[in-house]
């Protein structure tokens, strides 16, 4: 089975997880980020939508990601032409600005876990890409048919 589905909205990354310690207790605690939980909770319902009452999948999965951005102003002309993009602006392929791609990848990955399978461990590869676009949005695909490649055929 394949899904795919579109998020609305700005991607957000995934860090290393940050530890403050309790005033009264003097143990370490998580720090929560809500944007980030926020973005994980949109691309849950996302995902769970996409798979239409199917369980997660069992086996390996394959996933593709394009995170789009929308242009910063600088990229366009000024005036009557402002929404022309400049000569000399970066190609929609030429994203390279934070965030960076492997937090946003964790991220995503994270968000599906229970959703679109069990654990992430169970993601065999992963393609992802930044790039520029009109608006903000996140693309994802999952492959979870079962198959091999020729090479993983004849280890």
């Amino acid at each position: 089975m394949v899904i795919e589905f579109m998020v609305p909205g700005r991607a957000k990354p995934q860090g290393s997880m940050k530890f403050a310690t309790s005033k009264s207790t003097g143990k370490p605690f998580p720090i929560k980020n809500a944007k980030l939980e926020n973005w994980r909770a949109l691309v849950a319902v996302t995902a769970d939508a996409a798979m239409k009452w199917t369980p997660p999948f069992d086996g390996g999965v394959v996933v593709r990601l394009r995170f789009y951005f929308k242009r910063p102003k600088k990229h366009y002309r000024t005036g009557r032409y402002s929404n022309i993009i400049r000569d000399d602006a970066p190609s929609k392929l030429e994203h390279f600005q934070t965030p960076d791609i492997d937090k946003l990848i964790r991220g995503v990955l994270d968000a599906l876990t229970g959703v679109v399978y069990h654990d992430d461990a169970q993601v065999r590869e992963v393609h992802a890409r930044k790039m520029w676009a009109g608006f903000d949005r996140t693309t994802v695909f999952v492959d979870g048919t079962h198959y091999l490649l020729a090479e993983e055929r004849e280890a």
